[in-house]
């Protein structure tokens, strides 16, 4: 079923730890010199011409303020525990998931910005996650399925705010659907076969 529970909000513990994680390091960061978080963004320029190749991952941990922070936990919430307690998606595949699209956001906003951008936040990661859910709509909920498309259309044209890395969203979730299709489509198709 769609709808989360306490129950399934129980059994997100990859989820709830990825929340806590990312409370901690902002915490950690307002208290931290400020150095230590520009050492941690994704700065073009640095992964570029000073291999700061890190980069591309630590920034998913970074967040600049309290509401960006808050709006990718609670998306993180709503869409980590869906794709987590969903039967055929396994936890390794969870894992997968999460840190492939938040680093193929990454690498895209690295080719695409400018060479002297800064990027921060876990949302490419997260729209991996909605474009799995996505796909587990459109398998599944086929009727949800209209819903679904205007959720993302209209997290997509959200995506085109001043400061916010359309490219981390556009191909996290391109990542997300990818991911969702080979470890919840074509596993279903292969368990269906036999």
């Amino acid at each position: 079923m769609m709808v989360l529970d306490v129950e399934n909000l129980k059994d997100a513990k990859i989820t709830l730890t990825l929340i806590f994680i990312n409370i901690m390091i902002f915490i950690f960061y307002n208290f931290a010199p400020p150095e230590i978080f520009e050492l941690l963004v994704q700065y073009n320029r640095a992964v570029i011409e000073n291999y700061e190749i890190w980069r591309l991952i630590t920034s998913i941990f970074a967040h600049a303020d309290p509401i960006h922070l808050f709006s990718n936990m609670i998306a993180l919430l709503l869409f980590g525990a869906t794709v987590e307690t969903n039967v055929n998606i396994t936890r390794i595949h969870y894992l997968i998931i999460y840190f492939l699209s938040g680093l193929i956001g990454s690498l895209f906003s690295l080719f695409l910005l400018p060479l002297d951008s800064i990027s921060l936040g876990a949302s490419g990661a997260i729209f991996g996650l909605i474009g799995v859910a996505f796909i587990i709509v459109a398998t599944d909920y086929r009727p949800l399925l209209i819903l679904a498309l205007i959720y993302i259309v209209f997290f997509l044209i959200t995506s085109f705010s001043p400061r916010t890395n359309y490219w981390a969203h556009i191909f996290g979730l391109l990542g997300g659907i990818i991911f969702g299709y080979i470890f919840y489509v074509r596993k279903r198709k292969i368990k269906l076969k036999y």
